[in-house]
């Protein structure tokens, strides 16, 4: 993961009626670690659902500055303040 580039993650909730997600530094997990080992580990802060779909986030790779603004030109990280937050257990 970290050879791409990447050391941020998106956490989405495994119940897609809610549409939960979130952003998560995955620095704090070693390299050989896999998306798929971490994803039966996670619990929904807001509906309780266990399980997540965890995927790398691109648009933090450290290419480039102008990567973590979104498509309309706001910064995206002001939308992931909202978001509710996952328990790692």
């Amino acid at each position: 993961m970290r050879a791409d580039g990447v050391s941020w993650v998106l956490v989405y909730c495994a119940d897609y009626r809610g549409s939960h997600w979130t952003r998560l530094d995955a620095s704090r997990y070693a390299d050989d670690v896999r998306l798929s080992d971490i994803e039966p580990r996670f619990v929904c802060e807001a509906c309780g659902h266990r399980g997540a779909d965890v995927r790398q986030d691109w648009q933090t790779v450290r290419k480039s500055p102008a990567a973590v603004v979104g498509a309309s030109g706001a910064k995206v990280a002001s939308l992931w303040d909202s978001n509710p937050r996952f328990l790692v257990v």
